[in-house]
């Protein structure tokens, strides 16, 4: 850095060599001499140390002149000069003359030490002021509470024009700054320290709308100083917003969801007196009917009509959303009468409304179930509730402990693991139980059953998890590997084999194929026997008669299970060109004792006959049975007085006399 000296003297003889001498001690310095300068004012514009005679400074300036410059100035006074009327001038800033040329050297080398030091300090703020004029984030500093510095953007974002407007609009600092969840608003020294660190969270209100922000805290060295830095966060709380509305709040009706709901549970601690799920009756039936944005109108108009009615019994009454067409009725409050009238009427408002989209009138009917139970979540006790009232064809219904099936559920839950496993561990097995020609006594079939082999080794019966199989979506899988194990052990063997399907195989669209190409693997068709349990799952006998005429075309037998268990369609019956009747065990295992079960199963036997049909008594349990089912004209005996089920299909033989012998 140069520094600019400037000599007014009338001794030019005295500084001659000065200017010489004097670069050879001070580096970068420019020395300049006056002795009659006209332009002194335009060179003191330039000038970093002034040294001046005072004999002459009238000759061109007032003293004062020299002394407002604000330039550091040293003047050469003669000894016998009486200072008094220069009062104004310190002492510090006098040479005596005669000269010593190595004082004024030691004088010029302490005030360029000194203008260096300034310079660097003024040069240090100017670039601190221009960066931080030049960042494009609201920027201030604080000091008491107060305002004491702020950039451009910052008085914008609080639309004020300066320090003093700042600090009258808002008497402390914390006045700044909006409550909100999450943002600071007590800006003590603790919090202070903490932005050093990391980032705090804030909220100002600019222009009646809220802007959130992070605060960082800045130190500046060169006074010691911090400023606090707001980089503008609101794009990132919208965004946060947003997902948090798409996450907790239903898309169509803008009411808060499920997930809503369990998150409140969770995190707020929060306590239901009450629980009430509601669903509306046969929606898929309006969905399919009048389309889905006449159904998705209707969704929207029953949770406006649901909330309409809980506004008016206060604060601790809340709905929500739930998935499809569910709505949740949630009570923090122990008002349980209130509550039951409350769902009453909601019910008996959405029934008697007429729903109105464009020419559509519609009517509309909900269900509820309530939970007041403590003993497990409320949420499921409603659901139990709610379920159980479809099923009794109830308005609503409210849980109580004779409902509760938890016991089921665990059970279920259970098997449908130990299904899985199963299929993964390929533990499903099959077991065969002969069929006794009456006639011959000699074995002609055997009915294939399903057996499930636990990670214990041991054999467990269909009863344990043939109905969790349908329940858990694993029934076709299940009767799939049965036909497939059956048709492969029968291939070289020569029985007929039954094996047991339901009206849920035959309704797979591709349970058909799937057999075809079994009976291509396996040569096997003039021996498989398909047994089918006609019951009230059967929705259309049109598709159980195409199954039948399909199969039989085949090459394949088709049985009727369960025969005379109290759901037998005759009319249907008769069209179905079946092979076998099986009558149902309930009434084979009491044919002995009881007279209506002995009158039936004899009508059944002469009917069968009639339609040219052969058929089968299961649960021949003992000698007395398989005599009374013989004399009745029963073709064939099945039941554990003949064989238990076993795991390898054996040929056993039967005297007339009811002997065992094997071959």
């Amino acid at each position: 850095m140069r520094y600019d000296v400037l000599i007014i003297s009338d001794e030019q003889e005295h500084f001659k060599n000065f200017k010489q001498y004097a670069s050879k001690i001070i580096k970068n310095i420019n020395i300049t001499l006056s002795f009659e300068c006209e332009d002194v004012n335009d060179a003191l514009e330039y000038t970093d140390l002034l040294i001046i005679d005072i004999n002459v400074h009238n000759y061109f300036n007032p003293l004062e002149f020299y002394l407002e410059r604000n330039i550091h100035t040293i003047f050469l006074v003669d000894y016998d000069l009486h200072l008094e009327k220069y009062s104004i001038i310190k002492e510090e800033n006098i040479l005596y003359k005669p000269l010593d040329l190595d004082k004024l050297i030691l004088k010029i080398k302490y005030y360029t030490n000194l203008v260096d030091t300034n310079s660097v300090l003024k040069k240090e703020e100017e670039f601190s002021n221009s960066i931080i004029n030049n960042i494009d984030y609201p920027i201030f500093s604080l000091a008491n509470e107060k305002v004491i510095f702020s950039n451009d953007h910052f008085f914008k974002l609080l639309n004020c024009f300066s320090l003093e407007e700042i600090n009258n609009k808002y008497k402390n600092i914390t006045d700044i700054f909006e409550k909100e969840d999450g943002c600071i608003t007590n800006f003590d020294n603790k919090i202070f320290e903490e932005c050093e660190n990391k980032n705090i969270k804030v909220c100002i209100k600019s222009n009646d709308t809220k802007k959130y922000f992070s605060l960082q805290k800045i130190l500046l060295t060169h006074n010691n100083t911090s400023i606090m830095i707001l980089h503008d966060i609101s794009h990132e709380i919208e965004h946060k917003h947003e997902l948090y509305k798409l996450l907790y709040t239903d898309n169509l009706t803008k009411f808060p969801n499920r997930a809503k709901l369990i998150e409140e549970l969770q995190t707020n601690n929060l306590v239901l007196e009450a629980v009430c799920l509601l669903n509306i009756n046969s929606f898929k039936e309006v969905n399919d009917f009048f389309g889905h944005k006449v159904g998705d109108s209707i969704l929207i108009d029953v949770a406006k009509l649901i909330n309409d009615k809980i506004k008016k019994s206060g604060d601790h009454i809340k709905l929500y959303k739930f998935p499809s067409d569910n709505y949740c009725i949630t009570n923090t409050k122990d008002s349980q009468e209130d509550f039951i009238e409350l769902i009453k009427n909601i019910v008996e408002s959405v029934y008697k409304k007429v729903f109105i989209f464009e020419l559509y009138e519609i009517d509309i009917r909900i269900t509820a179930g309530i939970s007041f139970s403590n003993k497990n979540n409320k949420l499921i006790t409603a659901d139990i509730a709610l379920q159980s009232a479809k099923k009794d064809h109830k308005d609503y219904l409210v849980f109580y402990d004779e409902l509760d099936k938890f016991q089921e559920y665990e059970n279920n839950m259970l098997w449908t693991k130990k299904l899985k496993s199963a299929f993964i561990n390929d533990n499903i097995e099959v077991y065969f139980q002969p069929l006794v020609n009456n006639r011959t006594l000699k074995v002609d079939k055997y009915e294939c059953l399903v057996r499930l082999i636990d990670e214990d080794g041991k054999v467990v019966a269909p009863y344990f998890f043939l109905d969790i199989s349908k329940k858990s979506n694993q029934y076709t899988k299940l009767t799939k590997i049965v036909l497939e194990k059956s048709f492969q052990k029968f291939e070289h063997l020569p029985f007929e084999f039954s094996v047991n399907i339901s009206y849920e195989d035959i309704e797979n669209p591709d349970f058909l194929d799937f057999i075809k190409e079994l009976l291509n693997k396996y040569n096997v068709e003039n021996r498989a026997v398909f047994e089918i349990l006609e019951d009230e799952s059967i929705k259309n006998y049109n598709l159980l008669i195409s199954f039948v005429d399909e199969v039989k075309s085949l090459g394949c037998k088709v049985a009727i299970d369960d025969f005379g268990s109290g759901y037998s369609n005759f009319e249907h019956l008769l069209k179905m060109n079946i092979d076998y009747l099986k009558i149902d065990a309930s009434l084979i295992k009491n044919i002995a004792i009881n007279e209506n079960s002995y009158k039936i199963t004899k009508t059944i036997i002469e009917f069968a006959k009639n339609l040219n049909l052969k058929t089968i008594a299961e649960f021949v349990e003992n000698e007395e049975i398989f005599n009374i089912v013989r004399k009745l004209g029963a073709d064939y005996s099945q039941g554990y007085f003949f064989s238990a089920p076993m795991s390898i299909p054996n040929v056993m033989e039967y005297n007339e006399n009811g002997d065992k012998n094997h071959e």
